[in-house]
C-alpha cells in the first residue's frame, strides 16, 4: 500500500510553479533531449535539493509540464452547464480546445513532443494518453449522454469526438506548427463555427 500524499505547503506550491515555468522556458528553446537538470537548477537558484525534492529527474519533470497542458486542453473538453444549449456547448467547447492548441505553450509542447518522439518513445506515449487520447475520451463522454438524451446520432462516441476534434483543428493548428502562423479570435471562431455546424448536420 503507498504511502499517502503529503499536500504541498503555499510555499513548496509556487516554487513547484517557479520550476515548471523555468524549466518549459529551455525545453522549448533547447529541446528536452538537450536540456539538463543542471541548466534548470542554474536558472531556478536555490539547493539543487529543493529541486529534485520536487522532480527527481528532468523526465518527471517534463511529464509535469505534459500533465499541466494536457489539463487545460480536458477542461476545455468539460460542459459547464447541464441546461446549456447543445450547439453552444460545442461552440464554447471548440473555442477553448483550438485556443489552447494555438497558444505558445501549446504549439511549443507539439513541437517538443513530434521532435522526440523517436528518441524517446514513453514521453511520447504519455503525452499521446494524456492529452489527444485524454481530450478524446472526456468529448466522447459528453457526446454519449448528448446520444442518451436523443440530441445526436447513435455512433461510436469516440469516433465522433474525433471527427469534431479533427474537424475543429482543421489546417489552423498546422499551419500555425508548421509555418508559424498567427490566427486571431475572429478567425478561430469562425472555423469552430463552422465545424460546428458540419458536426450537427443532419
Amino acid at each position: 500500500m503507498s504511502a499517502p500524499v503529503t499536500p504541498l505547503t503555499d510555499k513548496q506550491a509556487a516554487k513547484r510553479e517557479e520550476i515548471l515555468n523555468v524549466a518549459w522556458e529551455i525545453f522549448a528553446k533547447e529541446g528536452f533531449g538537450r536540456t539538463s537538470m543542471d541548466q534548470i537548477h542554474a536558472c531556478v537558484g536555490g539547493s539543487k535539493r529543493t529541486l529534485y525534492k520536487h522532480f527527481p529527474n528532468k523526465e518527471k519533470l517534463f511529464e509535469a509540464m505534459i500533465e499541466r497542458i494536457s489539463g487545460r486542453v480536458i477542461k476545455a473538453l468539460k460542459p459547464r452547464s447541464a441546461t446549456e444549449i447543445l450547439e453552444a456547448t460545442l461552440f464554447r467547447m471548440g473555442v477553448d480546445y483550438l485556443t489552447v492548441l494555438l497558444s505558445e505553450d501549446g504549439l511549443a509542447l507539439y513541437r517538443a513532443m513530434t521532435s522526440e518522439a523517436q528518441h524517446f518513445p514513453e514521453l511520447s506515449r504519455d503525452f499521446f494518453e494524456n492529452g489527444p487520447e485524454a481530450a478524446t475520451k472526456s468529448l466522447a463522454q459528453f457526446l454519449a449522454l448528448q446520444q442518451s438524451k436523443g440530441s445526436l446520432p447513435d455512433i461510436d462516441p469516440e469516433t465522433a469526438a474525433e471527427l469534431f476534434l479533427g474537424a475543429v483543428r482543421g489546417n489552423l493548428h498546422l499551419s500555425a506548427v508548421l509555418a508559424g502562423r498567427s490566427h486571431s479570435p475572429e478567425v478561430i471562431h469562425n472555423k469552430v463555427s463552422d465545424a460546428v455546424r458540419a458536426f450537427l448536420r443532419d
